[in-house]
């Protein structure tokens, strides 16, 4: 069963939101990471990079 999931991403001090259904939370912020790649024309893996970097809470993950 998949969940509707409202992941917001800081992309360099802009918030982006996207809605994903998913099986998971961390399934669905990859989903989002991807989506966010596509929209700011950098590659998937930096984006993961920059986001999941440890300095701050650059994401967040609701079930909606």
């Amino acid at each position: 069963m998949k969940t509707r999931y409202l992941i917001t991403i800081n992309w360099q001090g802009e918030n982006h939101q996207f809605y994903r259904h998913a099986a998971s939370a961390p399934q669905a912020l990859r989903h989002a990471i991807r989506e966010l790649a596509r929209k700011v024309g950098y590659e998937t893996r930096f984006v993961r990079k920059y986001v999941m970097a440890d300095v701050n809470d650059r994401w967040k993950v609701e079930v909606k």
